[in-house]
């Protein structure tokens, strides 16, 4: 009688495990950035070995108009690896494709377009919310 109680009971105890593996194990969703990164890569400068800074082609993909966002973006040459920020102003309205230069590492020997990273940290709009990952 005492085994059949054992045996009724482990199907329910492999549940109770089952979920709380389930629910301990799924993973954390970020949270989708507001401003979608099309293009972004390093431009060279002309006749020189540095490079000549960085181009983010983005679009706001939300409905109201953002009036600044953050950008960290990675690069590594020969000599160092980096990770800056530049914060572009502007009014940014929804769907419209922003293409801005920026001077973000016109300082450093170029070793090609291709950045290490290239995210957006933080956007505010017009009427004061904001949004950071």
């Amino acid at each position: 009688m005492r085994n059949k109680i054992y045996f009724a009971a482990l199907p329910l105890v492999a549940l109770a495990i089952a979920l709380t593996f389930t629910m301990h194990s799924r993973p954390a969703v970020a949270a989708m950035s507001p401003i979608s990164i099309k293009q972004c890569f390093i431009i060279h400068k002309a006749m020189s070995t540095n490079a000549g800074g960085t181009q983010i082609v983005f679009v706001n993909r939300t409905s109201k108009p953002v009036k600044r966002v953050t950008f960290a973006v990675g690069y590594r040459n020969a000599a160092e690896h980096f990770l800056r920020k530049v914060t572009d102003i502007g009014n940014f309205a929804p769907g419209v494709v922003i293409d801005h230069k920026y001077s973000l590492y016109s300082d450093v020997t170029y070793a090609g377009t291709q950045p290490t990273s290239c995210s957006v940290i933080a956007a505010w709009w017009q009427d004061g919310s904001s949004w950071m990952p």
